[in-house]
């Protein structure tokens, strides 16, 4: 069970802890049942319950009480641990993992997984605790039985068995209804995430809009239909435990006091010790879809795991050690690199193979057609995209295995797609001036501070946001920077600014600055021009030359 092999892999000591305190919280429920029964049948002859039946009701209520308590905030405590451990683990690989690793998985399963399905592990274990008390308790009540009457002893482990087999197919359908629940949520997120990042897109064009509510219905009406079958499941488990709690009471109600001898005179106590031990039995079972689901989910999310386990990483620390090889690069070289979306389709796009060496202090823009390759010819060069083919050399030193990680030091971009921190992490300690100067440069004053380590404002317009981001970029102070059409969401002014202004400047401090671009008007900027089509190079030519046309 991969539930109980998590939990395992708790520190010994809290379990042994939490196993101990539970152990003795099962024996005093156990020990009341007997207390009370016992009471019960003192009464039945017309006597009252001595001192003695008071005294040890009332220790075993004050054990029962506390130890479970204490108990069930251990075993918090413990899952808690567990999950915290589990969930830093798996953002830490997802932060190493190479890019097209976390892209894979996807964004919809990551979300569900990681934040509601440990979600519902810290509910669920609890109950984990509570079942190992009633099995105790139940435990002890089968002894009591036995001594009682063995033969409702045998009745009951009959009604047991055949509820078994019931229980057996209950299970095995329900089990199958979460994984497809697990799957559908998953999906439901990503439809989600549509919706508010396409809410412009949606808009604007009513036929999308309906089309994207319309597969969202589909996909929820689904979600609907199988979260309806899996409480038709729990329903079934708890008519199945009706079913065979009144089976053996009819038997033994019925049958024993006419054909079983002996059991006319205790049959009273007999009744109330068989709806105990049934009724303990089936609260767990009726607990069991929840454990269902955690073990469900509790698998998922080890998959997870293991699949970022199984690609490569490297971490930061060791990361920067190698960047020391490459910080003071003159060149850097791409030697017929190419990288396919799809190896095993030979139609699939591809870039390359492209050959070209840049050098520190030198301004080279990509230029092309959407769909040219230019996005993925920055992805393949930054070191982000694995080659499928060709190498990149720094000085004439190829770059390869875990140096790959260092060479990525020596970049700083703003991404198309880039994302927008609302701290600048890694720069702790910047001045904050500095960054409101900056900011103040960028005509986002009125708009956005810095202050107490964070800007306090990020809901801006995508070209304000993308000025926030060239800020940050600045601030990391690299030796290579990548523009990825900067330009396309600003004005005249700040696009007059990034071409005259603030790449002559990154050139003057020795930078090298690779930036696709669509703006001719300012290609002559550049030292050169390297025009993409369908994923090859079509032409270089200088920035001079085309200052000339």
């Amino acid at each position: 069970m991969v539930l109980a092999d998590f939990i395992r892999e708790a520190e010994p000591r809290q379990l042994r802890a939490m196993l101990g305190l539970t152990l003795v919280a099962g024996l005093a429920n156990a020990s009341l049942i007997i207390i009370v029964t016992n009471v019960a049948e003192t009464v039945s002859y017309g006597l009252r319950p001595s001192l003695l039946h008071w005294i040890t009701f009332l220790i075993a209520f004050g054990l029962y009480y506390f130890a479970n308590q204490i108990a069930l905030v251990r075993s918090m405590e413990v899952i808690e641990d567990l999950l915290n451990r589990k969930r830093l683990g798996i953002a830490d690989k997802l932060r190493k993992s190479e890019l097209l690793v976390a892209d894979s998985l996807g964004r919809g399963r990551l979300y569900n997984l990681v934040a509601k399905e440990t979600n519902h592990l810290s509910v669920t274990f609890p109950l984990v605790v509570d079942a190992i008390q009633q099995m105790v308790l139940l435990g002890i009540a089968l002894v009591y039985l036995l001594y009682l009457s063995p033969a409702a002893f045998v009745v009951f482990l009959a009604t047991i068995g055949m509820s078994a087999l019931g229980y057996k197919v209950i299970d095995r359908r329900f089990r199958g209804i979460l994984e497809l629940v697990e799957r559908m949520q998953a999906q439901m997120l990503d439809a989600i995430v549509d919706i508010l990042r396409g809410a412009k897109e949606l808009r604007l064009n009513a036929a999308k809009s309906e089309a994207v509510a319309a597969a969202y219905r589909k996909r929820s009406d689904v979600l609907e239909r199988l979260l309806v079958r899996s409480v038709e499941h729990w329903v079934s488990l708890i008519l199945l435990g009706s079913l065979s709690t009144f089976l053996m009471l009819g038997v033994v109600a019925f049958l024993f006091p006419a054909y079983v001898t002996g059991h006319k005179t205790i049959i009273f106590q007999l009744i109330p010790v068989l709806l105990f031990c049934m009724g303990t039995l089936w609260k767990t079972v009726a607990q069991s879809p929840m454990f269902i689901r955690a073990e469900v989910g509790l698998q998922s999310i080890l998959k997870i795991d293991e699949e970022l386990s199984a690609t490569s990483s490297i971490s930061p620390d060791e990361a920067r050690l190698h960047s020391k090889a490459f910080l003071d690069f003159s060149t850097i070289s791409f030697n017929e690199i190419q990288f396919s979306y799809d190896r095993t389709d030979p139609e699939a796009y591809t870039v390359g193979p492209l050959n070209l060496t840049v050098s520190r202090g030198e301004v080279v823009f990509l230029v092309g057609g959407n769909g040219s390759g230019k996005s993925t010819a920055l992805r393949m060069m930054t070191g982000l995209y694995p080659l499928h083919s060709g190498w990149i050399g720094v000085d004439d030193a190829a770059v390869a295995g875990k140096a790959v990680a260092g060479y990525r030091e020596l970049f700083s971009s703003v991404f198309v797609d880039f994302h927008l921190f609302d701290r600048l992490y890694g720069l702790e300690d910047i001045d904050p001036g500095r960054v409101n100067r900056l900011i103040a440069e960028m005509g986002l004053a009125d708009k956005v501070s810095f202050e107490d380590g964070k800007f306090n404002q990020l809901h801006l317009s995508t070209g304000q946001r993308k000025r926030l981001a060239l800020i940050a970029a600045v601030l990391e102070d690299r030796p290579v920077y990548i523009f990825d059409e900067w330009s396309a969401e600003q004005d005249v002014h700040f696009r007059e600014f990034f071409y005259n202004s603030f790449i002559p400047n990154l050139r003057r401090d020795g930078k090298l600055v690779i930036a696709t671009s669509h703006d001719e008007k300012y290609w002559k900027v550049a030292d050169r021009i390297v025009k993409l089509d369908l994923g090859r190079i079509e032409w270089i030519k200088s920035g001079s030359e085309w200052e000339d046309r």
